[in-house]
């Protein structure tokens, strides 16, 4: 099949980072994924998700559903079409603590939760929302107690609820913010926002106000879109959008890294969405102006 792994490929990207970052990560090209099982053509995929456990999911937007793989010492197989009738346009994916898989539907702007096996429990529907009591959800995360935190561009906010969407808490964006185009849950705790039109990350620790915690990034980013926090190094990696790029910013808020290249040659990428990473140092990223979710692993 087309989407197989081919290994040996030493492409490594990187440009320098700041004085004292050497642990700063560093990719190297493993191979693509841009056909199912079957040899259906991926198609502008804008999600990605992987665990532990090899499993990794790509919502493939263009085509409206979602492809299961697994990916065992650097091989990949599967590509199963998992077609859930209610979710029509899937554009992220993540897998939840306890084995199941969320996906927000871009179109309903609603998460929507599948259980181990595939099949539909239901959406997350937000219950005592106030201050408006209508949202709009942008984007989601989920952390290890499979609360959701659901980024509410309507309601300018936070909105932390349980799986069975009991609101917990909200936090209101900072003020006189650019874009906030995604969030991030720190192995603390701690919520971080990503403004892609200020090129500016802010934090809030246990429910407070949202504060800067970076500076002004513009000089290491175009527009990104996407933001995940390491689970193991504290580390957080931006989806640079616009740049096809992936950054590196340390738990300080210090630049660390920028890799990656605008392209459409292998290993560079055109308008990339998502990124996840699994515990043995790979690293997907949904590379969707490409069509195709590329693969690599941390080689520093």
């Amino acid at each position: 099949m087309r989407y197989l792994v081919h290994l040996a490929l030493a492409l490594v990207l990187v440009v320098p980072a700041a004085a004292g970052a050497a642990d700063s990560l560093k990719l190297r090209y493993l191979g693509s994924i841009s056909t199912d099982e079957k040899d259906g053509a991926v198609k502008t995929p804008e999600g990605v998700a992987c665990n532990d456990q090899g499993d990794v999911i790509v919502a493939d937007t263009g085509n409206s559903r979602l492809l299961r793989y697994t990916f065992q010492e650097k091989n990949l197989k599967g590509g199963a079409v998992l077609k859930v009738d209610q979710i029509g346009a899937p554009v992220r994916v993540q897998y939840g603590p306890k084995g199941d898989v969320f996906v927000l539907d871009g179109k309903l702007h609603k998460v929507g939760r599948l259980n181990s096996d595939g099949s539909f429990a239901g959406f997350v529907e937000p219950v005592g929302v106030t201050g408006p009591a209508k949202y709009v959800t942008r984007s989601f995360k989920v952390d290890s107690a499979n609360n959701l935190f659901l980024l509410d561009i309507l309601g300018e906010r936070v909105l932390k609820v349980d799986s069975t969407g009991k609101v917990l808490s909200q936090i209101a964006f900072p003020k006189e913010y650019g874009l906030i185009s995604d969030l991030a849950i720190t192995i603390a705790g701690d919520v971080i926002l990503l403004d892609a039109v200020k090129s500016v990350l802010y934090v809030s620790r246990k429910d407070a106000a949202f504060a800067p915690l970076t500076k002004d990034l513009h000089d290491f980013m175009n527009f990104a879109n996407y933001i995940t926090a390491s689970s193991r190094s504290g580390d957080i990696y931006l989806v640079d959008q616009d740049g096809g790029a992936i950054i590196t910013i340390g738990p300080d808020g210090s630049f660390l890294g920028r890799q990656l290249a605008l392209g459409w040659r292998t290993g560079q990428l055109y308008y990339p969405a998502q990124v996840c990473f699994t515990k043995n140092g790979e690293v997907f990223i949904a590379d969707r102006g490409n069509s195709r979710v590329q693969i690599f692993e941390n080689a520093k």
